[in-house]
């Protein structure tokens, strides 16, 4: 059996973001309604509070900086099957954790000011709370509710599976492994397709409405899609990189604002688009749509 050659180029990535919810049910309020209205609990529900008031700027700065480190960890890489972990190439790996170690300085960052914040919230929802404040709802070391992890494993690799069984059941498992591995590397291929198939059909749809309105990042998101989609290109599929060249070189020279003032330019970037939209329907398994 030949060697898996998605080992060499490619690796699996886990991202854990642990955060402190705030969130919490409630059960001496939950029993009390229940009692109120003669329900049984179970049928009355539960009650939810927050510990704390969520929209303090220190608080909303953590999900913000979460937010950001998990957007860009789906950006850099692609699905895979098994334990929420992504398939990462080797091309992205230097950007990846340079992006992601900057993100996490400054998740870092944000936990710490929310530390500190952490006594003057909770003094607050003291008050703000009334009655329903309970002691017991706020941990103690409330930083160890916090933190970032990424771990690197490699993918399967059916010619490093090694076990003492019969010859015949071993080349077995080994096919299965490398069956998985292909699967998951075509399931994972649908995504870069699928990520530049979205954004030219947006483009498709705003600027063949002359009156369409749209935003700055109509062209520049799909210029940062471009950038990366080679290294998202797992398998080196040719008919990708051709798609991407396409889209690229569409909007080159191009500038939203330009779409919005010169009608000319706008109506060749939408047939431009169109075209792009049209070649890749059959691998998207939609219809072709119909010229305007």
């Amino acid at each position: 059996m030949s060697e898996n050659p998605l080992s060499h180029c490619a690796m699996l990535s886990s991202l854990s973001v642990r955060r402190w919810g705030a969130a919490l049910t409630d059960k001496r309020i939950s029993n009390e309604v229940a009692e109120a209205h003669q329900v049984s609990q179970r049928r009355a529900g539960k009650y939810r509070k927050y510990a704390i008031n969520t929209d303090a700027a220190t608080y909303q700065a953590v999900k913000e900086a979460d937010t950001a480190l998990r957007t860009k960890h789906y950006e850099y890489t692609l699905p895979w099957s098994q334990d929420g972990a992504r398939i990462l190439t080797t091309a992205m790996f230097e950007q990846y954790s340079r992006e992601l170690r900057t993100l996490r300085n400054d998740f870092e960052r944000a936990v710490e000011a929310f530390v500190a914040d952490y006594p003057d919230l909770k003094a607050a929802a003291k008050v703000e709370l009334n009655g329903m404040y309970n002691e017991a709802d706020y941990p103690t070391d409330i930083r160890s509710k916090f933190g970032v992890e990424v771990t690197i494993a490699s993918l399967p690799d059916a010619e490093d599976f090694r076990a003492t069984l019969p010859e015949s059941t071993v080349q077995q498992i080994k096919g299965d492994i490398q069956a998985e591995v292909e699967r998951a590397a075509r399931h994972a291929m649908q995504e870069p397709y699928e990520r530049l198939y979205d954004h030219i059909s947006r483009m498709v749809k705003r600027l063949s409405d002359p009156k369409g309105v749209f935003r700055d990042t109509l062209v520049s998101g799909l210029v940062d899609l471009c950038a990366i989609l080679p290294g998202l290109n797992l398998t080196h599929d040719s008919q990708l990189d051709e798609l991407r060249r396409r889209a690229e070189q569409m909007v080159a020279h191009v500038s939203a604002q330009e779409l919005r003032d010169n009608p000319a330019v706008r109506q060749d970037v939408a047939r431009q688009a169109a075209d792009i939209q049209n070649m890749m329907a059959p691998f998207m398994g939609v219809a072709a749509p119909e010229a305007a």
